[in-house]
């Protein structure tokens, strides 16, 4: 049974601090953070690293494996999938992140980004099933402690919104919600999903030319809202269909809106002075993290946004820190403090 009922839960979604749907019995077999040895994830450029299964594998002095940390990342730096592996981790993790840039959930609902990126269907079904889906010696893991993240959606709703399709996040998650299932049956219990970010306030959108007169920040939200609602109702299906899954929501919406609008919200983005727009000297990335160019106002690291659709690492150190958090937390919430204040407390 699902503990949290979706018509309380949705309403306050994109107001709350971090959101989660759990169901939660004595045949769950979430143990708790500090327990996880082993991480899966999938995702678009918010959250790759450029791992390869054909490379160096996770280790114990390695546990990102390939390539080298932080890797290949859009954050000009770690990024949350990083962090959460060698900072906030209470214990040895070790992460195999399929995840790729430029990823919807199907490419033949909505075209990546490039042609040559890997959807989530294809991170799935031509990486981690024939490679990890059997337990191998490289990667044992066991359905008590393992995690599977999904950061998915950004380039499916950009891609998208414009194009008069109000049917396509539907399909796109009747496909996702299949990709779910077959990763379940190879044994995975324990979920996290990511909800989108609030990317109409990224200069690719908020900036645009013409912006206001095509209402491109209207629209855009109004299809992250459907995607986040649809998102909550995924995870609470698989947890109603199979009474020995976990499922966690986290809402990366409400956590860059704060962030946005107010950067001391959070210690990890206190130092950001611009929350508005990018300098173009920074665009494609710096050789260090806290880079200072002339052409622009601030370092780098001073930049919520590092291009047009991209965050710098600050946000992503606060997903990372926020995301250990919810996992630290006893698993059974109450009802009215979920609702409270519209924050996601915990009992």
């Amino acid at each position: 049974m699902v503990y949290l009922l979706q018509s309380l839960l949705l309403p306050f979604l994109c107001c709350a601090d971090l959101a989660v749907s759990f169901p939660l019995n004595n045949t769950r077999k979430w143990n708790g953070w500090r327990n996880v040895k082993y991480i899966f994830v999938f995702g678009d450029s918010y959250s790759t690293t450029g791992f390869r299964s054909t490379g160096v594998e996770p280790s114990a002095g390695n546990p990102m494996g390939n390539p080298s940390y932080p890797g290949l990342t859009s954050s000009n730096g770690p990024n949350w999938v990083d962090f959460l592996t060698t900072k906030y981790n209470h214990s040895l993790v070790l992460t195999y992140n399929i995840a790729r840039g430029g990823a919807t959930v199907d490419s033949g609902l909505v075209a990546p980004t490039s042609g040559s990126a890997l959807s989530i269907s294809e991170q799935v079904k031509e990486i981690y099933l024939p490679t990890y889906a059997s337990k191998p010696d490289n990667a044992p893991w066991s359905d008590c402690d393992s995690l599977f993240a999904f950061f998915i959606g950004v380039n499916d709703v950009g891609n998208s919104y414009k194009l008069h399709k109000p049917k396509i996040n539907a399909l796109v998650f009747e496909e996702y919600k299949g990709l779910i299932d077959e990763v379940y049956q190879s044994g995975a219990r324990n979920f996290m999903f990511l909800n989108v970010p609030p990317i109409q306030r990224a200069p690719k959108t908020a900036l645009a030319p013409n912006a206001s007169a095509q209402g491109l920040v209207e629209k855009e939200s109004t299809a992250i809202a459907d995607w986040n609602m649809r998102l909550v109702n995924m995870a609470s299906n698989l947890t109603s269909t199979y009474s020995d899954a976990t499922a966690f929501v986290f809402d990366t919406y409400g956590l860059f809106n704060n962030a946005l609008d107010n950067p001391k919200a959070y210690e990890q983005t206190k130092m950001l002075k611009n929350t508005t727009n990018f300098c173009a000297s920074y665009e494609d990335g710096t050789s260090k993290p806290d880079t200072f160019n002339r052409n622009c106002i601030y370092p780098v690291d001073e930049y919520f946004w590092l291009n047009s659709l991209h965050p710098t690492g600050a946000i992503h150190n606060a997903m990372a820190f926020q995301l250990a958090q919810m996992m630290s937390k006893p698993v059974y919430p109450s009802l009215l403090q979920l609702i409270a204040g519209g924050r996601f407390m915990w009992s």
